[in-house]
Protein backbone atom coordinates (compact mmCIF):
# COMPACT_ATOMS: atom_id res chain seq x y z
CA UNK A 1 0.00 0.00 0.00
CA UNK A 2 2.80 2.42 0.92
CA UNK A 3 4.55 1.69 -2.40
CA UNK A 4 1.31 2.26 -4.32
CA UNK A 5 0.75 5.56 -2.53
CA UNK A 6 4.31 6.65 -3.28
CA UNK A 7 3.86 5.85 -6.99
CA UNK A 8 0.57 7.74 -7.06
CA UNK A 9 2.22 10.77 -5.42
CA UNK A 10 5.01 10.74 -8.00
CA UNK A 11 2.50 10.53 -10.86
CA UNK A 12 0.50 13.46 -9.48
CA UNK A 13 3.63 15.58 -8.99
CA UNK A 14 4.84 14.89 -12.54
CA UNK A 15 1.37 15.69 -13.94
CA UNK A 16 1.24 19.01 -12.13
CA UNK A 17 4.78 19.87 -13.21
CA UNK A 18 3.82 19.08 -16.80
CA UNK A 19 0.82 21.41 -16.43
CA UNK A 20 3.16 24.19 -15.27
CA UNK A 21 5.52 23.48 -18.18
CA UNK A 22 2.74 23.80 -20.75
CA UNK A 23 1.50 27.12 -19.44
CA UNK A 24 5.05 28.32 -18.97
CA UNK A 25 5.38 28.54 -22.77
CA UNK A 26 3.13 31.64 -22.81
CA UNK A 27 5.69 33.73 -21.01
CA UNK A 28 5.61 37.49 -21.17
CA UNK A 29 9.24 38.72 -21.14
CA UNK A 30 8.13 41.79 -19.21
CA UNK A 31 6.82 39.63 -16.33
CA UNK A 32 9.70 38.04 -14.47
CA UNK A 33 9.97 36.12 -11.24
CA UNK A 34 12.29 37.56 -8.63
CA UNK A 35 15.24 35.27 -8.03
CA UNK A 36 17.11 37.51 -5.60
CA UNK A 37 16.86 36.40 -1.98
CA UNK A 38 15.10 39.08 0.10
CA UNK A 39 16.02 37.29 3.35
CA UNK A 40 19.09 39.04 4.72
CA UNK A 41 19.14 37.30 8.10
CA UNK A 42 20.19 33.69 8.26
CA UNK A 43 17.42 32.76 10.72
CA UNK A 44 13.99 32.81 9.12
CA UNK A 45 11.15 34.74 10.80
CA UNK A 46 8.62 32.06 9.82
CA UNK A 47 10.35 28.92 11.11
CA UNK A 48 11.30 28.11 7.51
CA UNK A 49 7.65 27.58 6.53
CA UNK A 50 6.68 28.51 2.98
CA UNK A 51 3.90 31.10 2.71
CA UNK A 52 1.17 30.22 0.19
CA UNK A 53 1.19 33.42 -1.87
CA UNK A 54 -1.15 33.95 -4.83
CA UNK A 55 -1.52 36.56 -7.58
CA UNK A 56 0.83 39.53 -7.61
CA UNK A 57 2.02 38.63 -4.11
CA UNK A 58 3.42 35.43 -5.62
CA UNK A 59 5.11 37.35 -8.44
CA UNK A 60 6.63 39.78 -5.96
CA UNK A 61 7.84 37.05 -3.61
CA UNK A 62 11.51 36.17 -3.96
CA UNK A 63 12.34 32.83 -5.59
CA UNK A 64 16.01 32.20 -4.74
CA UNK A 65 17.94 29.07 -5.71
CA UNK A 66 15.54 28.46 -8.60
CA UNK A 67 16.59 27.57 -12.14
CA UNK A 68 14.82 27.67 -15.55
CA UNK A 69 13.32 24.38 -16.71
CA UNK A 70 14.74 23.23 -20.04
CA UNK A 71 12.44 24.03 -22.95
CA UNK A 72 10.11 26.23 -20.88
CA UNK A 73 10.00 29.62 -19.21
CA UNK A 74 9.05 28.13 -15.84
CA UNK A 75 11.47 28.04 -12.92
CA UNK A 76 11.85 25.36 -10.27
CA UNK A 77 13.49 25.16 -6.86
CA UNK A 78 14.12 22.26 -4.53
CA UNK A 79 14.26 23.15 -0.87
CA UNK A 80 13.81 22.08 2.71
CA UNK A 81 16.09 21.20 5.56
CA UNK A 82 17.62 18.35 7.52
CA UNK A 83 17.02 18.81 11.26
CA UNK A 84 18.27 16.76 14.19
CA UNK A 85 16.57 17.27 17.56
CA UNK A 86 17.87 16.17 20.96
CA UNK A 87 15.17 16.09 23.66
CA UNK A 88 15.73 15.81 27.40
CA UNK A 89 12.33 15.26 29.02
CA UNK A 90 12.10 15.71 32.80
CA UNK A 91 8.55 14.63 33.63
CA UNK A 92 7.56 11.76 31.31
CA UNK A 93 5.53 13.41 28.53
CA UNK A 94 3.50 10.92 26.51
CA UNK A 95 4.87 12.17 23.18
CA UNK A 96 8.59 11.65 22.73
CA UNK A 97 8.90 13.78 19.56
CA UNK A 98 6.93 17.00 20.15
CA UNK A 99 5.44 18.46 23.31
CA UNK A 100 1.70 18.89 22.94
CA UNK A 101 -0.28 20.20 25.92
CA UNK A 102 -2.57 17.17 25.94
CA UNK A 103 0.47 14.95 26.59
CA UNK A 104 1.39 16.57 29.90
CA UNK A 105 1.21 13.78 32.53
CA UNK A 106 -1.37 14.07 35.33
CA UNK A 107 -1.19 11.75 38.30
CA UNK A 108 -4.07 9.30 38.41
CA UNK A 109 -5.54 10.17 35.00
CA UNK A 110 -5.57 6.54 33.85
CA UNK A 111 -2.47 6.72 31.67
CA UNK A 112 0.54 4.61 32.59
CA UNK A 113 3.04 6.99 34.22
CA UNK A 114 6.62 7.11 32.98
CA UNK A 115 9.76 8.82 34.14
CA UNK A 116 11.82 11.36 32.20
CA UNK A 117 13.89 10.27 29.23
CA UNK A 118 15.98 11.42 26.27
CA UNK A 119 15.19 11.13 22.60
CA UNK A 120 17.02 12.05 19.42
CA UNK A 121 15.28 12.14 16.05
CA UNK A 122 15.14 13.80 12.62
CA UNK A 123 11.36 13.71 11.98
CA UNK A 124 11.00 17.42 11.31
CA UNK A 125 13.32 17.23 8.30
CA UNK A 126 11.44 18.18 5.14
CA UNK A 127 11.76 18.30 1.38
CA UNK A 128 9.83 20.42 -1.13
CA UNK A 129 9.52 21.09 -4.85
CA UNK A 130 8.37 24.54 -5.98
CA UNK A 131 7.53 25.37 -9.63
CA UNK A 132 6.44 28.88 -10.70
CA UNK A 133 5.76 30.63 -13.98
CA UNK A 134 3.74 33.50 -15.47
CA UNK A 135 1.50 33.18 -18.54
CA UNK A 136 1.41 35.56 -21.50
CA UNK A 137 -1.58 37.31 -19.93
CA UNK A 138 0.36 37.85 -16.70
CA UNK A 139 -1.29 35.10 -14.65
CA UNK A 140 1.11 33.56 -12.09
CA UNK A 141 1.08 29.77 -11.75
CA UNK A 142 2.58 27.71 -8.98
CA UNK A 143 2.75 24.05 -7.97
CA UNK A 144 4.12 23.35 -4.49
CA UNK A 145 4.73 19.95 -2.90
CA UNK A 146 6.27 19.25 0.51
CA UNK A 147 6.92 16.20 2.68
CA UNK A 148 8.20 15.73 6.20
CA UNK A 149 8.57 12.62 8.40
CA UNK A 150 6.14 13.28 11.27
CA UNK A 151 4.06 10.21 10.45
CA UNK A 152 3.13 9.23 14.01
CA UNK A 153 0.87 6.36 12.95
CA UNK A 154 3.93 4.16 12.52
CA UNK A 155 6.35 2.70 15.04
CA UNK A 156 8.80 5.15 16.68
CA UNK A 157 11.70 4.26 14.39
CA UNK A 158 9.71 3.75 11.18
CA UNK A 159 9.88 7.35 10.03
CA UNK A 160 7.87 7.21 6.82
CA UNK A 161 7.15 10.34 4.78
CA UNK A 162 4.05 12.46 5.46
CA UNK A 163 2.35 14.90 3.12
CA UNK A 164 2.45 18.49 4.45
CA UNK A 165 1.48 20.55 1.41
CA UNK A 166 0.35 19.80 -2.13
CA UNK A 167 -1.40 22.60 -3.98
CA UNK A 168 -1.59 24.59 -7.17
CA UNK A 169 -2.09 28.33 -7.71
CA UNK A 170 -3.74 29.87 -10.78
CA UNK A 171 -3.71 33.63 -10.41
CA UNK A 172 -5.65 34.31 -7.23
CA UNK A 173 -7.13 30.80 -6.98
CA UNK A 174 -5.51 28.15 -4.77
CA UNK A 175 -6.57 24.48 -4.89
CA UNK A 176 -5.11 21.62 -2.83
CA UNK A 177 -3.83 21.01 0.68
CA UNK A 178 -2.01 23.71 2.63
CA UNK A 179 -2.50 26.04 5.59
CA UNK A 180 -6.16 26.70 6.28
CA UNK A 181 -7.48 30.13 5.33
CA UNK A 182 -7.82 30.93 9.04
CA UNK A 183 -4.22 29.93 9.83
CA UNK A 184 -1.86 32.88 10.28
CA UNK A 185 1.85 32.16 9.87
CA UNK A 186 2.58 35.68 11.11
CA UNK A 187 1.03 34.74 14.47
CA UNK A 188 2.77 31.38 14.95
CA UNK A 189 5.63 31.43 17.49
CA UNK A 190 9.20 30.57 16.51
CA UNK A 191 10.04 27.54 18.61
CA UNK A 192 12.44 24.64 18.29
CA UNK A 193 9.72 22.28 19.54
CA UNK A 194 7.68 21.18 16.51
CA UNK A 195 4.34 21.65 18.31
CA UNK A 196 5.07 25.39 18.77
CA UNK A 197 3.10 25.45 22.00
CA UNK A 198 0.15 24.05 20.01
CA UNK A 199 -2.55 26.30 21.54
CA UNK A 200 -2.78 27.70 18.02
CA UNK A 201 -5.61 28.41 15.57
CA UNK A 202 -5.92 26.42 12.36
CA UNK A 203 -4.38 23.38 10.65
CA UNK A 204 -3.36 22.34 7.13
CA UNK A 205 -6.44 21.34 5.10
CA UNK A 206 -7.71 20.38 1.66
CA UNK A 207 -9.40 23.48 0.23
CA UNK A 208 -10.33 25.71 -2.66
CA UNK A 209 -9.57 29.38 -1.93
CA UNK A 210 -9.85 32.68 -3.71
CA UNK A 211 -8.16 35.85 -2.51
CA UNK A 212 -7.54 39.31 -3.87
CA UNK A 213 -6.54 42.83 -2.90
CA UNK A 214 -9.01 45.45 -1.72
CA UNK A 215 -6.28 48.09 -1.99
CA UNK A 216 -2.52 48.31 -1.39
CA UNK A 217 -2.86 47.44 2.31
CA UNK A 218 -5.91 45.20 2.56
CA UNK A 219 -6.44 41.67 1.22
CA UNK A 220 -9.45 39.39 1.54
CA UNK A 221 -9.95 35.66 1.02
CA UNK A 222 -12.75 33.14 1.23
CA UNK A 223 -12.63 29.36 0.92
CA UNK A 224 -14.36 26.02 1.22
CA UNK A 225 -12.30 23.61 3.32
CA UNK A 226 -12.40 20.04 4.59
CA UNK A 227 -12.76 19.62 8.35
CA UNK A 228 -10.42 16.72 9.04
CA UNK A 229 -10.93 16.63 12.83
CA UNK A 230 -14.64 17.23 13.69
CA UNK A 231 -14.00 16.49 17.38
CA UNK A 232 -17.44 15.06 18.25
CA UNK A 233 -17.76 12.90 21.38
CA UNK A 234 -20.43 10.32 20.60
CA UNK A 235 -18.81 6.89 20.44
CA UNK A 236 -20.77 5.63 23.47
CA UNK A 237 -24.02 5.98 21.48
CA UNK A 238 -22.70 4.37 18.28
CA UNK A 239 -21.94 5.88 14.90
CA UNK A 240 -19.30 8.27 13.64
CA UNK A 241 -18.68 11.90 12.69
CA UNK A 242 -19.49 12.35 8.99
CA UNK A 243 -19.51 15.78 7.37
CA UNK A 244 -22.07 16.69 4.68
CA UNK A 245 -20.87 20.26 4.14
CA UNK A 246 -17.41 21.90 3.92
CA UNK A 247 -16.29 24.71 6.20
CA UNK A 248 -16.95 28.22 4.91
CA UNK A 249 -14.01 30.47 5.82
CA UNK A 250 -13.22 34.13 5.25
CA UNK A 251 -10.47 36.50 6.28
CA UNK A 252 -9.22 40.07 5.90
CA UNK A 253 -5.57 41.01 6.32
CA UNK A 254 -3.85 44.38 6.53
CA UNK A 255 -0.17 45.02 5.87
CA UNK A 256 1.33 47.40 8.42
CA UNK A 257 3.96 50.08 7.91
CA UNK A 258 6.55 48.01 9.79
CA UNK A 259 6.19 45.06 7.38
CA UNK A 260 3.97 43.12 9.77
CA UNK A 261 0.36 42.10 9.29
CA UNK A 262 -3.02 42.18 11.03
CA UNK A 263 -5.33 39.21 10.49
CA UNK A 264 -9.09 38.82 11.12
CA UNK A 265 -10.77 35.52 10.21
CA UNK A 266 -14.11 33.78 10.66
CA UNK A 267 -15.53 30.30 10.00
CA UNK A 268 -19.00 28.76 9.84
CA UNK A 269 -19.48 25.01 9.66
CA UNK A 270 -21.75 22.06 10.28
CA UNK A 271 -20.96 19.36 12.83
CA UNK A 272 -22.77 16.12 11.99
CA UNK A 273 -23.06 12.70 13.64
CA UNK A 274 -24.11 9.70 11.54
CA UNK A 275 -25.71 7.10 13.80
CA UNK A 276 -25.10 4.31 11.24
CA UNK A 277 -28.40 2.64 12.28
CA UNK A 278 -27.03 1.89 15.76
CA UNK A 279 -27.03 5.43 17.16
CA UNK A 280 -28.74 8.80 16.76
CA UNK A 281 -28.31 11.19 13.84
CA UNK A 282 -27.54 14.74 14.97
CA UNK A 283 -26.22 18.04 13.61
CA UNK A 284 -25.19 21.36 15.09
CA UNK A 285 -23.94 24.72 13.82
CA UNK A 286 -20.42 25.78 14.72
CA UNK A 287 -18.54 29.03 14.29
CA UNK A 288 -15.31 30.74 15.27
CA UNK A 289 -13.46 34.03 14.87
CA UNK A 290 -9.79 34.84 15.33
CA UNK A 291 -7.59 37.92 15.46
CA UNK A 292 -3.83 37.59 15.14
CA UNK A 293 -0.78 39.24 13.69
CA UNK A 294 2.76 40.47 13.94
CA UNK A 295 4.33 43.90 14.32
CA UNK A 296 8.04 44.67 13.81
CA UNK A 297 9.98 47.21 15.82
CA UNK A 298 13.60 48.32 16.18
CA UNK A 299 16.13 46.23 14.28
CA UNK A 300 13.73 43.61 12.92
CA UNK A 301 12.50 42.59 16.36
CA UNK A 302 8.82 41.71 16.43
CA UNK A 303 5.99 40.73 18.72
CA UNK A 304 3.21 38.35 17.68
CA UNK A 305 -0.20 37.45 19.05
CA UNK A 306 -3.03 35.04 18.34
CA UNK A 307 -6.54 34.87 19.82
CA UNK A 308 -9.77 33.09 18.88
CA UNK A 309 -13.19 32.15 20.24
CA UNK A 310 -16.07 30.05 18.98
CA UNK A 311 -18.71 27.36 19.57
CA UNK A 312 -17.86 23.88 18.38
CA UNK A 313 -14.42 25.42 17.91
CA UNK A 314 -12.28 22.92 19.84
CA UNK A 315 -10.95 20.98 16.85
CA UNK A 316 -9.82 24.26 15.24
CA UNK A 317 -7.36 24.74 18.11
CA UNK A 318 -4.39 22.45 17.57
CA UNK A 319 -3.96 21.55 21.26
CA UNK A 320 -7.30 19.69 21.39
CA UNK A 321 -7.05 17.67 18.17
CA UNK A 322 -8.10 14.11 18.91
CA UNK A 323 -9.71 14.96 22.27
CA UNK A 324 -13.33 15.33 20.99
CA UNK A 325 -13.45 18.92 22.24
CA UNK A 326 -15.91 20.42 19.72
CA UNK A 327 -19.26 18.85 20.62
CA UNK A 328 -20.85 15.97 22.51
CA UNK A 329 -23.96 13.86 22.04
CA UNK A 330 -26.29 14.17 25.05
CA UNK A 331 -28.11 11.11 26.42
CA UNK A 332 -31.22 12.05 24.41
CA UNK A 333 -29.23 12.02 21.16
CA UNK A 334 -28.92 15.80 20.69
CA UNK A 335 -25.61 17.46 19.81
CA UNK A 336 -24.29 20.11 22.19
CA UNK A 337 -21.45 22.33 21.02
CA UNK A 338 -18.84 23.56 23.50
CA UNK A 339 -17.29 27.06 23.49
CA UNK A 340 -13.51 27.23 23.23
CA UNK A 341 -10.84 29.94 23.12
CA UNK A 342 -7.12 30.40 22.69
CA UNK A 343 -4.75 33.26 23.45
CA UNK A 344 -1.05 33.62 22.83
CA UNK A 345 1.71 36.16 22.52
CA UNK A 346 5.44 36.44 22.22
CA UNK A 347 8.46 38.44 21.17
CA UNK A 348 11.45 37.75 18.92
CA UNK A 349 14.63 39.73 19.52
CA UNK A 350 17.10 39.70 16.65
CA UNK A 351 20.30 40.27 18.61
CA UNK A 352 22.23 40.08 15.34
CA UNK A 353 21.66 38.64 11.85
CA UNK A 354 22.98 35.35 13.24
CA UNK A 355 21.55 35.28 16.78
CA UNK A 356 17.86 35.40 17.75
CA UNK A 357 15.99 34.75 20.99
CA UNK A 358 12.26 34.00 21.17
CA UNK A 359 9.94 34.10 24.21
CA UNK A 360 6.40 32.81 23.74
CA UNK A 361 3.37 31.67 25.71
CA UNK A 362 0.11 30.15 24.43
CA UNK A 363 -3.09 29.17 26.28
CA UNK A 364 -6.42 27.61 25.47
CA UNK A 365 -9.55 26.57 27.32
CA UNK A 366 -13.04 25.25 26.79
CA UNK A 367 -16.30 25.28 28.74
CA UNK A 368 -17.09 21.55 28.81
CA UNK A 369 -20.56 20.08 28.71
CA UNK A 370 -21.88 18.48 31.89
CA UNK A 371 -21.91 15.22 29.90
CA UNK A 372 -18.20 15.38 29.00
CA UNK A 373 -15.92 13.02 30.91
CA UNK A 374 -14.15 14.84 33.75
CA UNK A 375 -10.80 13.23 32.97
CA UNK A 376 -10.60 14.97 29.58
CA UNK A 377 -8.61 18.15 29.00
CA UNK A 378 -10.25 21.49 29.87
CA UNK A 379 -7.43 24.04 30.05
CA UNK A 380 -3.80 24.22 29.09
CA UNK A 381 -0.88 26.45 28.32
CA UNK A 382 2.80 26.54 27.47
CA UNK A 383 5.86 28.73 27.73
CA UNK A 384 8.94 28.53 25.48
CA UNK A 385 12.21 30.42 25.57
CA UNK A 386 15.02 29.73 23.12
CA UNK A 387 18.24 30.98 21.63
CA UNK A 388 18.91 30.25 17.94
CA UNK A 389 22.31 30.80 16.38
CA UNK A 390 23.51 30.54 12.78
CA UNK A 391 27.24 29.80 13.00
CA UNK A 392 27.47 29.27 9.22
CA UNK A 393 25.28 30.23 6.31
CA UNK A 394 22.46 27.66 5.87
CA UNK A 395 23.10 26.23 9.34
CA UNK A 396 20.95 26.97 12.40
CA UNK A 397 21.46 25.54 15.85
CA UNK A 398 19.77 26.32 19.14
CA UNK A 399 18.55 25.42 22.60
CA UNK A 400 15.06 25.77 24.08
CA UNK A 401 13.47 25.34 27.49
CA UNK A 402 9.74 24.74 27.70
CA UNK A 403 7.18 24.22 30.42
CA UNK A 404 3.58 23.13 29.84
CA UNK A 405 0.44 22.96 31.99
CA UNK A 406 -2.65 20.75 31.59
CA UNK A 407 -5.85 20.76 33.61
CA UNK A 408 -8.72 18.28 33.29
CA UNK A 409 -12.43 18.80 33.88
CA UNK A 410 -12.13 17.33 37.40
CA UNK A 411 -9.59 19.99 38.39
CA UNK A 412 -6.60 17.64 38.38
CA UNK A 413 -3.58 19.20 36.75
CA UNK A 414 -0.01 18.51 35.77
CA UNK A 415 3.13 20.35 34.70
CA UNK A 416 5.78 19.14 32.29
CA UNK A 417 9.21 20.50 31.48
CA UNK A 418 11.60 19.70 28.70
CA UNK A 419 14.91 20.86 27.21
CA UNK A 420 15.46 20.61 23.46
CA UNK A 421 18.52 21.21 21.29
CA UNK A 422 18.66 21.21 17.52
CA UNK A 423 20.91 21.60 14.53
CA UNK A 424 19.39 22.30 11.12
CA UNK A 425 20.95 22.43 7.66
CA UNK A 426 18.87 24.34 5.09
CA UNK A 427 19.17 23.61 1.40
Amino acid sequence: MALANSKLSIIIVLSLLNFAFIYGQDWNPNDTLKIKDDQEDRIDDFRDNMIDWTGQDLVDASFPKSWPLFGTKARMAIGGYAKLDYIQDFDGSYDRFQYEIQNVPIEGDGRTPQSGYMNMHARESRFNVDVRTITKTGMPIRVFFELDFYNLERAPFNQTARLRHFYGVLGRLLVGRTWGTQSDLYGIPSTIDFAAGDALTGTRRAQIRFEDKINEKFNYAFALEMMEYPGIDGDSLGGQASMQLPILVGRITRTTSSGGRLFLGASAFQLRWDGQSSGPDATAFGWGVNFSGREYFGKKHYFRWMASYGYGWGSNIVATLGTTASAILTPDGKMETMPAWNLGGGVALNISPTLVTNINTNWFGLDPSEYRSKDKIKLGGSGHINLIWSPYKSVNTGIEFMTLYRENGDGKSGVGTRLQLMIKYLF
